[in-house]
């Protein structure tokens, strides 16, 4: 179960709400005595420090405690443990609202509800310490989910995403019915962030009015601790992800990621690793300079822009989905609030009341960058019982696209002249330099209207791909007998499907 935010002083035996009430009645609580062990293994229990969820009752914020008990197994239990069956039963969750705001004293051990630290105890009339239970509930920071207790058996997952979906076609317009389904099972996943290595980006990119903004309003009423900024300072993002495990959703993203603009460079060198777990944003201790400060990155992160930058890397790192400017059937989200309300809080059930998804066997079909973006989409649809084969076919299907645009331009087209040099020769006099000459006419760049492209080559191989060369006095060469080379350009042939 993920950590709370931050670790609250263990309450005492007894509920908040009766605390409070003694606390007015201004009577001590006296410690209780400890219960007698009782034949039933019921009254022994193992309880893990509780999680503090912030979320609404009856409109009001209150902090939800949850509380995981384990029962200690009796004789025949215990034999089924070490036999590897699965004793569930022994494992339960408790859920329970509390009140913001709470500090117990240090002498009585009586609860009391205060905006600051207090001084004296209302309940014993000293002046003594206090230790914090609760924080003070931030209701700006995301959408807080209201909160009610639905049993694991009356949740069924399928129809959850069916409804999720349903709703999403309501309120934006995407290209293809696949994105619906994607952009479904990414707010699922935002509930079991803890249990990815990786995760994939969104990117909603559109003109004026097509909806961009829809999209990420969406995830921030529907998602897991989603915060949708226009603005957000290098700090505050890391104070996000570090102490909150939130996600980030900015929209304008194209000026803020403008490799042109100082800040521009930080917020791309915060946000491309961030789809990793382990991910830091490292900075150094403001008053200490032998020391420095990390920050986890890890998150969901959405964006939307008219462009999405230029940086290539930022981009394979998303999932893109293309805005059609066309009217949803739902001009506004105020009209369908409650079914939003209602799916938050069935999907807050789940993240605490289901197990995690299973990872991906090592030989599951997905490869590399794919495995990272879509591994926990295909992990969520297995999770909730979804038939997932259609979407690993849009997934073959996006990575040949990839591939045929990259086949349009002029480092495809000096890769393929390489590639076409070496196989035109047998092993014995195969050649082991290729002067730009040579890639020049092997790409058909001979003629005037091609010069600006012949002056790339050098730039492409060199800076680009990062190529050994050489100067001689015929002109410039690319080193073929290099060992980086080799292992570089093999890599670049799978890349731009020369190899298979």
């Amino acid at each position: 179960m993920p950590k709370p935010d931050f670790n609250p002083e263990k309450i005492p035996n007894g509920t908040v709400e009766e605390a409070i009430k003694k606390n007015e009645k201004k009577t001590e609580i006296k410690p209780e005595k400890k219960q007698t062990k009782e034949k039933t293994r019921k009254t022994e229990i193992k309880e893990t420090e509780p999680i503090l969820e912030p979320v609404l009752n009856d409109y009001n914020p209150k902090w939800l405690k949850i509380t995981e008990k384990t029962d200690l197994p009796n004789r025949e239990e215990i034999q089924m443990i070490i036999k590897g069956e699965k004793t569930p039963w022994l494992n339960k969750l408790e859920f329970e609202l509390i009140e913001q705001n709470l500090w117990q004293c240090k002498k009585c051990y009586s609860i009391i509800q205060n905006n600051e630290k207090p001084e004296t105890c209302a309940a014993c009339n000293r002046v003594t310490g206090f230790n914090k239970i609760t924080d003070e509930i931030n209701m700006n920071r995301w959408k807080l989910p209201i909160w009610k207790n639905i049993p694991k058996e009356d949740i069924n997952m399928l129809l959850v995403y069916d409804d999720l979906k349903k709703i999403l076609k309501k309120c934006i317009v995407l290209g293809e019915d696949i994105y619906y389904d994607l952009l479904a099972l990414w707010i699922i996943a935002s509930y079991k962030n803890e249990c990815f290595d990786s995760i994939s980006f969104l990117l909603f990119l559109g003109l004026i009015e097509s909806g961009k903004t829809r999209g990420l309003d969406l995830i921030r009423e529907l998602g897991y601790r989603m915060i949708h900024t226009t603005g957000v300072t290098f700090p505050c993002m890391c104070r996000y992800t570090h102490n909150h495990k939130a996600g980030i959703l900015i929209d304008e993203i194209d000026n803020k990621i403008d490799r042109k603009t100082e800040d521009g460079r930080k917020y791309l060198d915060f946000l491309k690793p961030s789809y990793r777990k382990g991910s830091v944003y490292a900075v150094a201790h403001k008053d200490d300079q032998t020391k420095t400060m990390e920050y986890n990155n890890y998150g969901f992160k959405a964006f939307a822009g008219e462009r999405g930058g230029n940086d290539n890397a930022f981009l394979s790192r998303c999932i893109i989905f293309t805005m059609e400017q066309d009217y949803p059937e739902v001009p506004s989200l105020k009209y369908v609030k409650d079914e939003l309300d209602d799916l938050q809080t069935v999907l807050l059930n789940y993240r605490y009341k289901f197990n995690n998804p299973d990872e991906l066997p090592v030989d599951f079909d997905l490869r590399g960058r794919d495995r990272e973006i879509f591994g926990c989409l295909i992990r969520i649809a297995s999770h909730i019982g979804l038939e997932y084969g259609y979407i690993l076919d849009f997934i073959h299907k996006r990575k040949k696209e990839i591939v045929e645009e990259l086949q349009e331009s002029d480092d495809y087209q000096i890769l393929k002249a390489i590639y076409e040099s070496e196989n035109l020769h047998t092993l014995d006099d195969a050649p082991e330099e290729l002067s730009y000459g040579r890639i020049s006419e092997l790409c058909g760049w001979d003629d005037d209207d091609n010069k600006k492209k012949r002056q790339r080559i050098g730039y492409i191989l060199h800076k680009k791909f990062h190529l050994k060369t050489k100067r001689r006095s015929e002109g410039m060469f690319l080193l073929l007998n290099n060992e980086k080379n080799k292992r570089r350009l093999a890599n670049y042939f799978k890349r731009y499907g020369l190899l298979s």
